[in-house]
């Protein structure tokens, strides 16, 4: 059996379980990602802990770039290495507040890029019929409102609206027993959907702050086409020549989590904080994909391997982080994270590449004037190398030969920049 059908599988991460990727700003990723407990003075809060915007004097504008560059590498059990290209990416952020009157309300908009996909395969590699290239592109905007309830509560709550503006699978066709070269099959599709979000800040006193926060599960319904093309011999015979094309639909889940964080503040120019969050990846059982074929004998080849099992487990991650006001324009910055995988050897799949995860970040804030910051930072990520042995290959291609057996590896670096705008 020749199986050209996809179910779309859990996505690439870089610093969240799965296919998480939650670059909120350059501040923020400059001590580790931490933030929960909105010590930050950072507008990205509205997305991670609306409460604090409280804690933001006048008006704030931030806008920024990330520069994510990955190098993942496979080994199959032989020694055989196969290197993923290496992929260089965009991601933007941008977030705003504004505090009315006195602080007792504050409004504030994120959007970000929270969930991300990135996994290229070489088309001439042992992993092509499992997967060449995988790519999920997706934007969060998030209006939130928060309200002082007294000098030491704060709670906060907002929208988020998901819009998956791409998502693809792709990977060749193996039509080497009738004497013809790879075909190739292309799931791609888009799908848009809200949830919500809400916090509280608590801060006894000018040392210490506690903050908690919480993000609902959002459903992402794609829909889109599958895409066969170079067919060949049989398979040409089956789907009416070398190019097919048909309606496609599968259901991505995104996680409710629940952070909590908890920052020190010794002194006016040090802050420390610790942060953990709980990802609920159990709605992420088995996904598959549903096709608007009818013709039975197509089915069955599209069906191959379809729905497929994902068991995703749930995760909680863990971050440090500490900043320090060098002088009234400077201020260094470091932190660390933690992040297991969400994926189960059984169900892991190339197209995702998702290993455990820790991070090493650092960055620099300058205040160019009065009005405008300069936030630097670099993060350095080291995943767990991981050897697999599962059916994962076999299920999906039909053919026991076509296995993902062997040991994978991967790194990422990731550089940010912001420029935030401030009216006191």
């Amino acid at each position: 059996m020749l199986f050209v059908g996809f179910s779309m599988k859990d996505c690439f991460a870089v610093s969240a379980p799965a296919f998480g990727d939650e670059l909120l700003s350059a501040r923020a990723m400059g001590t580790g990602g931490v933030g929960v407990a909105a010590q930050n003075e950072d507008p990205s809060t509205a997305y991670l802990n609306p409460a604090g915007l409280t804690l933001l004097s006048g008006t704030q504008a931030t806008y920024g770039l990330s520069w994510v560059n990955l190098h993942g590498e496979y080994t199959d059990d032989s020694g055989n290495k196969s290197n993923m290209r290496s992929i260089d990416a965009a991601v933007p952020n941008a977030a705003f507040s504004h505090q009315f009157g006195e602080g007792g309300l504050a409004a504030g908009l994120s959007i970000e890029s929270p969930y991300g996909l990135g996994t290229h395969w070489p088309g001439d590699g042992p992993l092509r019929y499992v997967a060449t290239n995988s790519n999920l592109a997706m934007v969060v905007v998030s209006p939130a409102l928060a309200y002082r309830i007294n000098p030491s509560v704060s709670i906060g709550a907002g929208g988020d609206y998901y819009n998956t503006f791409d998502a693809e699978l792709e990977r060749h066709i193996d039509q080497a027993s009738f004497g013809a070269p790879d075909g190739n099959s292309r799931l791609s599709g888009t799908a848009a959907n809200w949830g919500y979000h809400g916090g509280i800040l608590i801060e006894p006193n000018e040392h210490n702050s506690f903050g908690i926060s919480y993000r609902s599960e959002v459903l992402l319904a794609i829909k889109g086409t599958v895409a066969l093309t170079g067919l060949d011999g049989p398979l040409a015979g089956a789907f009416g020549g070398s190019n097919y094309a048909t309606a496609a639909y599968t259901d991505l889940e995104i996680p409710q989590t629940v952070q909590f964080g908890y920052a020190y503040k010794p002194t006016d120019r040090w802050m420390f904080e610790f942060d953990t969050a709980w990802y609920d990846w159990t709605e992420n059982q088995n996904l598959d994909v549903r096709y608007a074929e009818t013709n039975p004998e197509r089915l069955a080849i599209l069906n191959q391997g379809n729905p497929q099992p994902t068991n995703l487990h749930n995760t909680w991650g863990f971050s440090v982080g500490a900043n320090h006001k060098y002088s009234d324009r400077i201020q260094f910055r470091g932190g660390a994270f933690c992040l297991p995988s969400a994926t189960p050897d059984s169900t892991f799949s190339p197209s995702t590449l998702d290993l455990t995860r820790y991070g090493l970040s650092g960055g620099i804030g300058i205040a160019l004037s009065q009005a405008f910051t300069l936030d630097l930072s670099y993060t350095a990520v080291f995943y767990h190398n991981e050897t697999i042995t599962n059916n994962v290959g076999a299920n999906t291609t039909g053919m026991a030969a076509y296995n993902i057996d062997g040991t994978y590896q991967d790194f990422t670096n990731i550089v940010m920049m912001n420029l935030t705008y401030r009216i006191k």
